[in-house]
């Protein structure tokens, strides 16, 4: 069984998109909507630079403290949590033990 999160994320600076995150044996899925269009961004643990908690202004999404995942050669992916307060934490626990092995 696969445990998702309800999240809400930004690319870069594209739209925010809302819906669900999972975690895959070798990559991050986001799978869910930007408006009314579906959108889907699976990321490869390998291809992470920096897994972080974004705490200053610009990092946040919707004034909520957000997971930040920098990319090789690509733009960053800011996360929030929908609902669960404490996802933030757990998600970058959990991704940081991934990308560090």
């Amino acid at each position: 069984m696969r445990t998702t999160y309800g999240v809400v994320w930004r690319e870069g600076e594209t739209p925010l998109a809302r819906g669900k995150l999972e975690l895959l044996p070798l990559s991050v899925r986001l799978d869910g909507l930007a408006g009314s269009e579906p959108v889907a961004l699976e990321i490869p643990y390998a291809d992470l630079d920096v897994v972080r908690t974004g705490r200053a202004a610009g990092d946040r999404l919707n004034g909520h403290q957000t997971l930040v995942l920098e990319r090789h050669h690509a733009e960053p992916v800011s996360i929030a949590a929908v609902t669960q307060s404490g996802v933030v934490a757990e998600l970058t626990e959990r991704l940081a033990k991934q990308v560090l092995g």
